[in-house]
């Protein structure tokens, strides 16, 4: 208990874990029960709902927030970081599910260290030293190592195309979210205030979807099919998110943007293990995929030490 006590923004971050991996194994059960964007919209909702009830509870009072320059400097930031991961990355990870199952699709967005740990010096003045190298270098191993077995596995022409696109959508997702970490982080140099910036950000993602479904007819029809709840694991999936989307932005109030990202890469093991094991929604890991798996494990200790 002692060490969840001193390493409050860890422990955040591997609730997060814990509820996004459990969200993306939902996502593609969600596939097999009905169509849809396996809770993607929904989650948006959820997101909203529960950032403001966490913020009414526990949250700054609004008497105790920052002055006009700062807190709208703040809520600025926490906007852009709702579109960039919110919305886009969000989006993204959702579509790189559906192509590659909950398994890889996790595997290819624990692209995020390597980009949180760039932003992290380039924009916020964050440093690396060797064991943290050491670590993202390990990660970065067992990740690869999980796509060089899937693509060797698939064999085929049309099994190949779909998962490039998959994979594409995983590394287009990876980026937008370390780039939210970034814009999360600023922001709360201003608002130093976690449930406040969700639930800013996810209402600039609902402004977002509300624009779309204005001048789309399709979009529009998706929106509505997504909100009638008639598929409860896309609304699992949601529940998962909204949760892991909250605990996310304590994180990183709370510890460095680098580590955050680090400790998320386990999400794609904590995804096998439930997609393979509790919901029974993909095939048991070989050995390599287990020995990737201890390299990553070893990272993140790496890491957060």
């Amino acid at each position: 208990m002692a060490w969840f006590a001193g390493r409050l923004g860890e422990t955040f971050a591997i609730l997060s874990v814990l509820a996004f991996a459990y969200g993306g194994v939902s996502i593609a059960k969600a596939k097999l029960y009905g169509k849809g964007d396996g809770g993607v919209v929904l989650s948006v909702v959820f997101t909203t709902l529960l950032s403001a009830l966490v913020w009414a509870v526990a949250g700054t009072p609004a008497g105790s927030l920052p002055g006009t320059p700062d807190l709208m400097i703040g809520l600025a930031w926490f906007a852009v970081s709702g579109l960039l991961a919110t919305a886009l990355a969000r989006i993204l990870y959702f579509m790189s599910v559906r192509d590659l199952g909950a398994v890889r699709g996790s595997a290819v967005k624990r692209a995020i260290p390597f980009f949180a740990a760039v932003f992290g010096v380039l924009f916020l003045g964050e440093t690396l030293n060797s064991n943290k190298l050491l670590g993202l270098a390990l990660i970065a191993v067992s990740i690869a190592v999980l796509v060089a077995v899937d693509l060797a596995r698939r064999g085929g022409s049309e099994a190949d195309a779909v998962a490039s696109i998959g994979y594409a959508w995983g590394t287009a997702s990876a980026l937008c979210y370390a780039s939210a970490y970034v814009a999360r982080k600023l922001g709360l140099g201003y608002v130093p205030d976690g449930a406040l910036g969700t639930f800013v950000g996810s209402m600039a993602a609902v402004a977002y979807y509300a624009f779309a479904v204005s001048f789309n007819a399709r979009a529009r029809t998706a929106t509505f099919a997504a909100l009638s709840l008639k598929n409860n694991w896309a609304v699992v999936a949601a529940l998962c998110f909204s949760i892991g989307q909250i605990c996310n932005f304590y994180a990183i109030q709370h510890t460095a943007i680098s580590t955050v990202g680090a400790i998320q890469s386990l999400e794609v093991f904590v995804s096998m293990v439930i997609a393979t094991v509790v919901l029974r929604t993909e095939r048991a890991p070989g050995w390599t995929t287990i020995a990737a798996a201890v390299a990553a494990t070893v990272g993140v200790l790496l890491v957060v030490a």
